[in-house]
């Protein structure tokens, strides 16, 4: 199984620098705060359907009058058969008022739309039930989960830059709860009923999507270190920090300098004397010799003009050699002996980095080997200026992080043919014939390659436009073709004539699978009364009065058969044979004989251990080409410890993450995920370069990285990861 990796793209800097040095995307983070909460709450809604229904049906079974146990059964019934409908209702009523809320003016705060105060109104006391029930369930949420949704509010704030306490989370969910039911049509005590049963499972159910948010956030760098005494104002410079505290790169830069520290040497050993590095940062280095800054200056420019002649010298064209650390070679040479503490420290410092990022088996071999010839340009940057190590608005690290998301795309056989290595070869080639000491070179290169980059995305998400809409109608389909089996499951197990079994499942199952696709309910509904009128036909009447009243319904019946066979593009012969076929079964039910019976279809129980497979599909439209992958035979996979952190990574994928797929033909291909699907969350993967497209169910992907089938690329820039890991041996240490 695939090793999970973080969701999301923040170095884990120890707690006394996290905070000051993650750059936020205020926007980008509050758009995907709410896709990733409007999940969570989808997936935690679809857990707890089955217990309210479950209750539904026990309380209908001990209700003293009828009234109460249909209100019981058909409310239990009606949120079974909806249940597909429910979860993307509650998605898009949860994304509705998630924005709503962000966008709301401090004067226009949430309710001003209702009718003003001064309006008389009468009172609806139904629809009272109904909002005083949706403010307990909000209030459970406060009363049980305060500290967890005090922290959202505050974090939420820092990023829309509205007053603390404008999106009150609890009510967004409560609301979205309540509008669900209503959009999917359970309105009244229904509505009523199930949503008292929420208020009990609330807090079970929908608190940890609360501490799942929160944790995001804090991924994401928006106020890490919150508590209930420290609030910063969402006005405050993100890169401000405390008076007497150092700089950020001081503290990046002073914390992997511990990493390579040497050994002191006494400076009556004859020595240099080296510093102990405790009190060193970027700007305090010992020198060695004690010599003067003039001496210092020159110094300096003999070291730049061999980093400038070893930058330019022409590689040995061999896989092995490009991937050698050439800083190691230059620090034990001449001029690498010859450095002061603080600017051999800054090449031990960097040599580490580019170790970390050789050994990154994410980063496909072509790409490091193209990375490698950064070496000298990279270290020439950070004796420049050691703010580049925590700053990654830095020239060179935005370069650097634009070649990672260049690099992620590229599989391990990123050939000189693959325009994303090509267009990589092509910066490295000009960084390293052009650079000296300007850093404006890396600003144009960055330019470039994130234009260059925008429009990979771009062809990426054309591709996804033309796949979209044939996987959504799909989805429809399987969705509409599961509430049909659903509907005819009870008849179909009950012993019937063959003529009757026949129609129920084949044609009229087609039929209710059109009704539920074009969203006809009123269609549906007459199509399952003519399914109940025409079981209830095949039944021998008991006497002669019985025998008329059938004879009299019948044609009235036999006219809608027609009529919905009507609709189905079948041929004459099929569609005459069915007719004819029932008029047998009622002529021999009418002369009180018994029509022939076929055995009922059993209800089989599910097995206990049932070997879990993949089914594989190819759907082409044109030039687009998906293939799609799912589960065989299950829409679930067994539980277990393991498998349920595969589930939890594959449920915070978000769009713009890659990965990689096994291909025995091509070998291992990446994909970027395009889209998800807002029904069963099915992930669309595309690429730039071709119009194949990948469809894969979140089970089957999890069934997937389970078996090294396909793994997930990590969002941090390589350059991060290096920085991550040398700050997590360090802690190690």
């Amino acid at each position: 199984m695939a090793v999970p990796v973080p969701a999301n793209n923040v170095i884990r800097f120890p707690e006394g620098v996290r905070g000051a040095l993650v750059d936020v995307d205020h926007p980008g983070v509050l758009t995907e705060a709410r896709d990733l909460m409007g999940c969570k709450l989808r997936d935690a809604f679809r857990s707890v359907l089955p217990r309210v229904e479950e209750e539904l049906l026990s309380k209908g079974d001990v209700a003293c009058g009828r009234a109460q146990r249909v209100l019981f059964y058909h409310t239990g019934e009606a949120i079974h058969a909806k249940a597909p409908q429910l979860e993307g209702a509650l998605l898009a009523k949860w994304s509705a008022l998630f924005t709503q809320a962000c966008r709301a003016s401090n004067k226009g705060r949430r309710g001003a739309a209702s009718s003003p105060p001064q309006e008389l109104q009468l009172v609806d006391f139904g629809a009272m039930d109904e909002e005083l029930v949706v403010k307990a369930i909000a209030g459970s949420l406060r009363s049980q989960c305060d500290e967890g949704l005090f922290a959202i509010g505050r974090r939420l704030a820092f990023l829309s830059g509205e007053p603390e306490g404008s999106l009150p989370i609890e009510h967004l969910i409560a609301e979205s709860l309540g509008g669900a039911f209503e959009d999917a049509g359970l309105v009244g005590k229904a509505k009523l009923e199930i949503l008292q049963l929420m208020e009990r499972h609330a807090v079970d159910v929908f608190g940890p999507t609360i501490d799942d948010l929160n944790a995001f956030l804090i991924g994401r760098g928006v106020l890490p270190q919150l508590s209930r005494t420290c609030s910063p104002s969402p006005n405050q410079p993100r890169n401000a920090t405390d008076p007497g505290k150092p700089a950020e790169s001081a503290d990046l830069f002073a914390l992997l300098q511990e990493l390579v520290r040497p050994p002191q040497v006494s400076a009556g050993t004859g020595g240099a004397s080296v510093g102990s590095g405790a009190g060193c940062g970027p700007s305090t280095g010992v020198s060695m010799g004690g010599a003067s800054p003039a001496g210092m200056a020159v110094a300096m420019e003999q070291v730049m003009a061999s980093l400038d002649t070893l930058q330019r010298a022409v590689p040995v064209q061999t896989a092995a050699a490009l991937m050698d650390n050439v800083l190691r070679q230059f620090h034990s040479s001449d001029a690498g002996q010859n450095l002061d503490y603080l600017h051999s420290v800054t090449v031990d410092i960097v040599a580490t980095l580019f170790d970390f990022i050789f050994d990154d088996a994410s980063v496909a071999d072509p790409i490091k080997a193209l990375v490698a010839r950064m070496q000298i340009p990279v270290l020439k940057v950070a004796m420049l200026d050691k703010t580049f190590f925590s700053s990654k608005s830095h020239p060179a690290r935005r370069l650097l992080d634009g070649i990672s998301r260049a690099a992620v795309r590229c599989g391990p056989q990123a050939g000189h043919d693959n325009p994303l290595y090509a267009r990589v070869a092509e910066i490295v080639e000009r960084l390293q014939n052009e650079f000296s000491q300007d850093t404006e070179l890396f600003d144009t290169l960055c330019i470039e390659l994130e234009a260059f980059l925008e429009s990979q995305e771009a062809a990426a998400d054309a591709h996804a436009v033309n796949a979209a809409p044939l996987v959504a109608e799909q989805e429809r389909y399987e969705l509409a073709a599961a509430a049909a089996d659903h509907a005819l499951v009870g008849w179909l197990a009950m012993p019937l004539p063959s003529a009757v079994t026949d129609l129920l499942d084949n044609e009229w199952r087609k039929l209710l699978v059109r009704h539920s696709m074009d969203g006809d309910n009123a269609a549906w509904e007459a199509a399952m009364d003519t399914v109940s009128e025409l079981v209830a036909s095949v039944d021998i009447p008991s006497d002669v009065p019985s025998r008329k009243r059938l004879a009299a319904r019948l044609p009235t019946l036999v006219r809608r058969i027609c009529n919905g066979l009507g609709r189905l593009e079948m041929a004459d012969d099929r569609r005459l044979a069915l007719i004819d076929a029932l008029f047998s079964v009622h002529a021999a039910v009418l002369r009180g004989t018994a029509p022939p019976i076929v055995t009922p279809r059993p209800v089989l129980p599910v097995a206990e251990s049932v070997p879990v497979s993949l089914a594989r599909e190819q759907v082409v439209r044109g030039e687009t080409q998906i293939e799609r992958i799912s589960l065989a035979g299950a829409n679930e996979l067994p539980p277990s410890r393991d498998r349920a952190d595969v589930l939890s990574l594959v449920g915070s994928l978000q769009r713009g993450d890659w990965v990689e797929f096994a291909n025995p033909e091509s070998g291992p291909l990446r994909y970027r995920l395009s889209w998800i699907s807002p029904q069963r969350g099915i992930l669309l993967f595309t690429t730039s370069q071709s119009p194949r497209a990948i469809s894969v169910t979140p089970n089957a992907l999890a069934l997937q990285i389970e078996r090294g089938e396909a793994i997930l690329m990590p969002p941090e820039p390589m350059f991060d990861r290096a920085v991550n890991r040398a700050l997590q041996k360090l802690k190690a240490a």
